[in-house]
């Protein structure tokens, strides 16, 4: 999005009949899948383990899945602060800065004290709840966590560029 802006492409997709959703849906949807392949080949690690020796190959996938959930968080935190810059290296540490801000929440949640402060705080951290499927806890609460919190995020990225739209 930030390198759109910075070349005037982005005037042209605004001013095409494809609707802001489908601008951002596309471009998340081809970062996704740049993550998704080499996602598809670590699936074949557990696969070689398992020949060759002992691998418990439900927390291996379940590990793969929430992998790319995560990532497909990131992408879309990424993608929102790139509609809020021009430049591509404002955009990187803005995206960088934020992400690292959720994984201080974590940090945070464990040294606060109260209880309720501690729930709320840590309700807001993706990198906890990845934690519990690497120890083979599956739980679907969790998938929909990561996918809600990424629909946040396009949606929030779909305001800007509607707000860029009309302005």
């Amino acid at each position: 999005m930030a390198e759109d802006r910075r070349s005037k492409t982005d005037q042209l997709l605004l001013t095409s009949p494809v609707s802001v959703a489908k601008m951002v849906l596309g471009k998340y949807f081809a970062m996704l899948t740049v993550l998704a392949l080499p996602c598809l080949l670590f699936c074949l690690c557990p696969l070689i383990i398992k020949l060759n020796g002992t691998a418990t190959l439900a927390v291996d996938y379940a590990t793969l899945l929430m992998f790319f959930l995560l990532g497909s968080v990131c992408i879309a935190v990424g993608l929102l602060v790139s509609s809020l810059t021009e430049s591509q290296v404002i955009a990187a540490i803005g995206g960088f800065a934020a992400l690292y801000s959720i994984q201080i929440l974590n940090i945070v949640a464990n040294a606060i004290n109260v209880s309720w402060v501690k729930t709320i705080v840590g309700w807001f951290s993706i990198f906890t709840r990845y934690s519990s499927f690497t120890r083979g806890i599956f739980s679907l609460a969790d998938i929909v966590y990561y996918l809600s919190f990424a629909g946040v995020f396009l949606f929030l990225t779909t305001r800007v560029l509607e707000k860029k739209r009309w302005s």
